[in-house]
């Protein structure tokens, strides 16, 4: 069956159905037929009536501009509208991309087919000419610093390209449909070969073993039934993309005029207005960016070679250019004899089939601790030492440990200054970990806890290889992320009520029951991406105090001056000042205000030459980084989360800030062209959360979904990467605050919750008080028998007999498999070979202790997966 998507039907009730409708599609199409009919009516008026009668009738018949998909009974709009939450089983919608084993899908005719292959070769011809026409930003500079911040993969370059020319494909077929009057193709298949390696079936044959592993994959495949949430997969959308031309031109106004300028509305709803929250610290703001780089990254379309785009004059000529617009009398940009700020729209994904444009996610949609590891097996390696499971490290002159050096002179951060002075910007799992100093700190801090724990393991299990200890340590790791993350962060920012209500709250004990997670989608929603995650920038001081614990003194320091530049964790005591700042200085009150430093001068470098004496501004590409996404207007969002209907500004006034609302209302011309981003950081906090309510139902949806969608939850039983009771139990005494005891250098006293300011109720306490982990319940235990008649106990022994024979039994299926499959070639035999050895080698090393003989068994079987070609 096909699987529903932002186009199925939607249930209202007994006998009704409706339907979500692409606005600026329907507008788009009665244009043009109005302009077809009024052709027809000036030369033929009867063959007018005549065509008239016919599309009534065909309307009549056909009420829903979508293609008829199966009749999926999902939604009761109106339950759903009078509690205000939205159903899990309702909004989250199944994949973008279909499966070409669909047994309902919409085709294309053969002269439609012919038609949307040539636009599309077409268009790459084009793309590709322009490419190389468009010279690269200078570097360094704000501008290319924001691209590289942006960074984007060669892999996501080819899809893009396959998104270039779907979108060219999409627009022939409407076009000459809509014309005609007919139905829209969207959701038709369409593989015309593109992509490099034919990624349309790549999508939907991806093999995963017969077995299930108990450890995650890097990509994030082989975890939801139907690989949603993998890397390199579009964003989810809950709600039709707006788009001018209902396929990619960004929104425009409800009457179809253009939308006030991004920077006007940062200048004149986003100013700055210093405040402070006294509840809360800048750690928040950090981990919540952290996390945030582990679910998302959004590919941004790139130049030849992965080079940069210029789009301010005097080029500007690209088809992916989406400059914002500065008026006269700007206070930055016009001094500086600028009219533009240079954006570069981000990068279409590849659907394979027929629709408007989406966006790319690159990593895994999961809290699986990619942000360390990285979303792909190359990058994994990259990282590894390859030696007692450990992730590789530089040693600096005192011994301490720090992540290894990156010596790409291009990058953004490193500078020919500091490769004088042997000191380099830093390579992780995600390349935007240099992107200021505390990101960098966080980084560090995690891949010091992944060797914490390996060096551990080794000490408790000194049989387990490199492999396996490595693979325990990045289980632990992404159960910690995901711990502090539920237990930690989002109780702040959603506040206890949102989190009690969605049962988001870590349990005390025992395990969590959660529903099947093929009925959830858990990949990260546009919105999400593009919008509502990004209202941490609003809680970033301008100022920091900077105390430097070693010599008993503190300075201030301006936030843009800490942008890619992570060289004082170099310096004895940077690790520690850096923590430290982060957990000393508070947050400020969420609201539409942000700080210059990022409105002024972010990615600003006076040390640099650079064509622009300023930098960019943050809330400006927000915005537009909104509408090239072509998410709805806020309104749409408050209707979406079953939140008051808004019909007019006055509807606002009890739900917005004063201030902002005014200057709202003076630039929107109607209160359904509200950007999101900016209408739901003016909502005034209903809760006790930090954001308003449009913000946290789409913040606390997505953090419900990435729960109950992941397979590998580490609260979940009876899942193959389950953790026993007593491993649970250690694993819920994690916090941030006991990381950075563990890993940072020279901090012996924290406060416990070091996301939260201090204060009588969370005072500085030596970490000694603070609870630890023991890693005891991951110990094989290798003295539990009888050593005078060396008997293995009975419960050993049928252990041991029910893994062989599980085992065994495997590898005959798929040896079965293999001999049958026409399709074996397909299949990732490296992969499984890997699996079956860890396999063996964990059977090997938990049972060879309680009887040497029992290895020859294991030894046995394994030959027999050797001689069965999987060697």
């Amino acid at each position: 069956m096909r699987q529903p998507t932002e186009r199925t039907l939607l249930t209202l009730g007994k006998g009704q159905q409706g339907h979500i409708e692409f606005a600026s599609a329907l507008r788009r199409r009665k244009n043009r037929i109005r302009q077809f009919q009024c052709c027809v009516c000036a030369t033929f008026i009867a063959t007018f009536i005549m065509a008239l009668v016919v599309t009534i009738s065909y309307s009549a018949s056909h009420p829903d501009i979508f293609p008829p998909e199966i009749n999926v009974s999902q939604l009761d709009r109106a339950q759903e509208m009078s509690t205000g939450r939205l159903k899990l089983s309702g909004h989250i919608f199944a994949p973008l991309i279909p499966s070409l084993n669909q047994t309902i899908v919409m085709t294309l005719s053969e002269s439609e087919q012919a038609a949307a292959i040539k636009a599309g070769n077409d268009a790459i011809a084009v793309r590709r000419l322009a490419d190389s026409l468009t010279k690269p930003l200078p570097s360094p500079s704000p501008n290319s610093r924001h691209q590289y911040a942006m960074s984007t993969s060669q892999r996501a370059d080819h899809l893009a390209l396959v998104g270039v020319a779907e979108l060219a494909a999409t627009k022939k077929v409407e076009s000459a449909r809509s014309f005609m009057g007919k139905p829209t193709s969207f959701g038709s298949i369409l593989d015309a070969g593109w992509a490099p390696k034919d990624v349309c079936m790549a999508y939907s044959n991806i093999k995963c073993p017969s077995y299930a592993s108990m450890y995650r994959t890097f990509d994030g495949s082989c975890n939801h039934p139907l690989q949603l949430g993998r890397a390199f997969t579009p964003y989810s959308r809950v709600l039709p993309p707006d788009y001018a031309d209902g396929i990619e031109i960004p929104r425009v106004s409800l009457f179809g005029n253009p939308l006030p300028s991004a920077r006007k509305i940062s200048l004149q709803v986003h100013p700055p207005s210093p405040s402070i929250n006294p509840s809360f610290t800048v750690m928040l703001a950090v981990f919540g960016q952290f996390l945030d780089h582990d679910i998302t990254a959004t590919a941004i379309s790139q130049g030849t070679n992965g080079s940069s785009l210029s789009c301010c004059p005097p080029s500007g000529d690209h088809p992916e250019c989406f400059p914002v617009k500065v008026g006269p009398g700007d206070p930055v940009y016009d001094i500086a004899g600028s009219s533009c700020m240079e954006f570069v729209r981000s990068a279409p994904a590849a659907l394979c089939t027929i629709g408007p444009r989406q966006q790319l996610n690159q990593v895994t949609a999961f809290i699986d601790g990619s942000v360390i590891y990285g979303s792909d097996v190359d990058t994994a390696k990259s990282l590894r030492e390859f030696s007692g499971g450990r992730l590789r490290m530089q040693i600096t002159p005192d011994k301490r440990s720090l992540l290894p050096a990156s010596r790409n002179a291009n990058d953004g951060c490193n500078r020919q200054t500091e490769f004088v002075r042997g000191r380099y910007c830093f390579a992780t799992g995600d390349a935007r970990a240099n992107e200021n100093l505390h990101l960098t700190t966080m980084h560090l801090l995690w891949a010091r806890q992944h060797n914490v724990l390996a060096n551990e393991l080794t000490k408790l299990n000194p049989m387990w290889n490199d492999e396996k200890i490595y693979q325990e340590s990045r289980r632990i790791v992404g159960a910690q992320l995901q711990h502090i993350t539920y237990n930690e962060f989002l109780p702040i920012v959603l506040g206890e009520t949102e989190i009690s209500r969605r049962n988001l709250k870590p349990l005390s004990k025992g395990f969590k029951l959660l529903n099947n997670n093929s009925d959830v989608n858990p990949a990260i929603a546009n919105h999400f991406a593009s919008a509502a995650f990004r209202f941490a920038h609003t809680l970033l001081p301008g100022l920091m105090k900077v105390t430097d614990k070693q010599k008993g003194t503190f300075s201030y320091i301006q936030l843009h001056k800490i942008l890619f530049n992570p060289y004082s964790l170099y310096n004895e005591g940077g690790v520690e000042n850096s923590v430290s700042t982060a957990t000393s200085n508070l947050i400020q009150k969420t609201s539409t205000h942000v700080t210059s430093q990022l409105t002024k001068h972010l990615f600003q470098d006076k040390m640099v030459n650079q064509t622009l004496p300023c930098g960019l501004d943050l809330v400006s590409l927000n915005i537009q980084r909104g509408r090239d996404h072509g998410l709805p207007g806020f309104t749409k969002w408050r209707e979406y989360c079953g939140l008051r209907k808004i019909l007019n500004f006055e509807d606002l006034k009890e739900e917005m800030d004063v201030e902002a609302l005014d200057e709202i209302s003076k630039l929107y011309n109607n209160v359904d062209d509200i950007d999101l981003y900016t209408g739901a950081l003016a909502e005034l906090p209903k809760s006790d959360g930090l954001i308003g309510p449009t913000f946290t139902c789409l913040i606390a949806d997505q953090f419900e979904r990435l729960q109950v969608g992941d397979k590998y939850w580490y609260e979940s039983a009876n899942q193959s990467g389950s953790f026993n009771e007593d491993q649970l139990k250690e694993l819920r005494k994690i916090s941030l605050a006991r990381i950075i005891c563990e890993t940072s250098d020279n901090i012996t006293e924290i406060q416990a919750q070091v996301m939260r300011s201090i204060g009588p109720n969370n005072p500085i306490i030596s970490c000694e008080d603070i609870p630890s982990v023991s890693l005891d319940p991951w110990k094989i235990e290798t003295t539990n028998f009888t050593e005078s008649r060396g008997e293995i106990p009975r419960e050993f022994w049928l252990s041991f007999k029910n893994e062989i024979n599980k085992t065994i039994s495997d590898v005959i299926s798929k040896i079965m498999i293999k001999k049958s499959s026409s399709g074996s070639d397909s299949f990732d035999w490296t992969t499984f070979e890997n699996d079956i050895n860890i396999t063996f080698i964990d059977l090997k090393n938990k049972f060879t202790a309680f009887y040497p003989q029992l290895f020859k068994s294991i030894s046995s079987v394994k030959n027999i997966t050797a001689s069965a070609g999987f060697n």
